[in-house]
């Protein structure tokens, strides 16, 4: 065997072992602390997590007149809005940078902006983004829904905070009316129970048993509705339809 053969054999020795190294795990940081170091000290501290409202999708609420967001602001990155038509209208999804307000659909040069075909009550639609800090405007494009109200800014930053987990069993007998839908849709409850609904939306709702048996009027942000009820009931919202719920009664 040579010299040279013996160094060339030397220097694949040194590669296949530099190659055998496990490699180092680089995960992104964020400004402002990043989720789980943030979850991980709530959890020590006996307090409800906060989880990125990114996970799992991130809900937006079209209906008359008015657009709802899971939180006002959310970090940089994939991103899926998940965007439910609650209202009694067809509506059409744009987003585009807060300021630009571009006539036609699509992203210019320097800006960002983006439609979806329109969709009918009670459909959702799904649009995934990749999304630089800024801030957005959410808005319905369809005839003049946006001067109605229906939009929203979303503010896109790095240390934009991390939402409050909601505990895995809310109160017995609350309805919370938020997004354009009632949550829970079904609540179970013993006969008698005084059921309170709270509307968390900037537009106004109702809510209406179908039977008659009770109507809340329209209720502003903010306002709350109780009934007693003693059988189990089918209720709507009577401004937006689509919006439907039930208390079962055991």
């Amino acid at each position: 065997m040579t010299k040279r053969s013996v160094m060339a054999m030397a220097v694949v020795g040194l590669l296949a072992a530099g190659c055998a190294q496990p490699e180092t795990e680089v995960r992104p940081v964020e400004a402002g602390g990043g989720q789980d170091a943030e979850a991980e000290g709530e959890a020590a501290a006996g307090t409800p997590t906060r989880v990125d409202p990114r996970k799992g999708g991130f809900d937006v609420g079209f209906g008359e007149y008015a657009v709802t967001l899971e939180a006002p602001a959310i970090r940089p990155g994939p991103v899926t809005f998940v965007v439910r038509n609650g209202g009694a209208e067809v509506h059409g999804f744009e987003m585009e940078l807060e300021g630009e307000d571009s006539s036609g659909p699509g992203s210019g040069d320097e800006g960002f902006k983006i439609e979806r075909p329109t969709f009918g009550p009670g459909e959702t639609i799904r649009v995934r983004l990749d999304l630089a800090p800024g801030v957005y405007k959410v808005e319905c494009f369809v005839a003049n829904h946006d001067d109605l109200g229906m939009e929203a800014l979303l503010e896109v930053r790095p240390d934009a905070p991390l939402v409050r987990q909601a505990p895995a069993a809310g109160a017995a007998d609350a309805v919370a009316i938020t997004g354009f839908a009632f949550q829970p849709a079904t609540l179970q409850v013993p006969a008698g129970t005084e059921v309170t609904w709270t509307n968390e939306d900037p537009a106004q709702h109702t809510v209406t048993a179908e039977d008659g048996s009770f109507d809340s009027g329209p209720l502003d942000q903010g306002g709350t509705f109780s009934a007693t009820v003693n059988g189990s009931v089918d209720y709507v919202c009577a401004i937006h339809p689509e919006m439907r719920g039930r208390i079962e009664v055991a």
